[in-house]
């Protein structure tokens, strides 16, 4: 369909700069980003975003168990026993691999092995 309607609209000249920096990443202009918006809100009926009024951020709780603290003593942070991982047992179970003589290896030795 071509394209024959005019549109004009006043916005401030930093959002407008901000705006072809950031389309422009995408090879777009504010023309085809624009026009992107119009259809995806015709698509979806309404803006295609959600309308939220912004919220406060909760305060931070130092308190939380989940903050690791630096242990005075240790110097450094002493992560929680708790939250040791149950996968360190499989190291464990690997066997130490037998020495090898590197100067009596070869390269298509060790490719061959690969395949």
């Amino acid at each position: 369909m071509p394209k024959t309607a005019d549109l004009k609209l006043r916005i401030d000249p930093d959002l407008k700069r901000s705006a072809i920096e950031l389309y422009g990443q995408w090879g777009l202009n504010l023309t085809d980003a624009i026009t992107m918006f119009l259809y995806q809100s015709v698509a979806v009926g309404g803006l295609p975003f959600a309308m939220r009024s912004p919220k406060k951020a909760p305060p931070f709780n130092w308190d939380s168990p989940s903050i690791v603290k630096i242990d005075p003593k240790a110097g450094h942070a002493v992560l929680p026993a708790e939250w040791d991982a149950d996968e360190d047992s499989v190291y464990d179970s690997l066997q130490p691999s037998s020495p090898t003589n590197s100067a009596n290896t070869k390269a298509s030795d060790t490719l061959g092995a690969l395949k």
